[in-house]
């Protein structure tokens, strides 16, 4: 095992940990105000992070077998990085929610695409048992469906709701179970 998928197994965890924080402290954001805002956008920017090395530990899995991992992974870091920026920019006080929004939301959808690509990575080279892929799609889709609710309307728009509750599910179930195989060693087993 490599040191990548060492950290890639908590590091996963952990994100999916920070998925659950942040679904939480939105709602409370969103009912109640601050502090729980500043706290959702500290539980993203740790999602974000938390989930690079398992992008780059997933491509390093099966790189030898196709070349397309690593252009995957560096989607997922592109739109990782951009939203962590994003948030932490937000954070900063350097623009206000309002002018983020497009730059989160916009890196958001690039790390959707991450997932759908990392599904379809995983059909296409049996890297995952099939409920992983559909995990990682599902979670794409939903991210992708949570920023176009949120562009379009607000936290109430239907999209923003249904992409949130499916990618709460789906993510977190996705990240525990990738940090689990990387911890265990299983995911080499695939």
């Amino acid at each position: 095992m490599t040191d990548l998928a060492l950290l890639a197994g908590p590091s996963a965890l952990l994100a999916a940990a920070a998925t659950v924080v942040g679904a939480v402290t939105l709602i409370l954001f969103f009912t109640k105000g601050q502090p729980w805002g500043l706290l959702n956008d500290i539980a993203s920017i740790v999602l974000m992070v938390a989930t690079i090395p398992v992008a780059l530990a997933i491509s390093d899995v099966h790189i030898a077998d196709w070349d397309w991992p690593a252009g995957i992974a560096a989607v997922g870091v592109v739109g990782m990085v951009g939203a962590s920026i994003s948030q932490g920019l937000l954070i900063a006080r350097r623009y206000t929610y309002k002018q983020l929004l497009p730059w989160t939301l916009g890196f958001g959808a690039v790390v959707g695409v991450w997932y759908i690509l990392v599904g379809l990575l995983g059909v296409r080279l049996g890297l995952f048992q099939s409920l992983l892929d559909v995990l990682a799609i599902l979670s794409g889709v939903s991210f992708i469906a949570l920023g176009y609710g949120f562009l379009r309307g607000n936290e109430r728009h239907p999209l923003s709701i249904v992409g949130g509750l499916v990618l709460l599910v789906s993510s977190t179930w996705f990240l525990a179970w990738v940090g689990l195989l990387f911890i265990s060693g299983d995911i080499y087993a695939a």
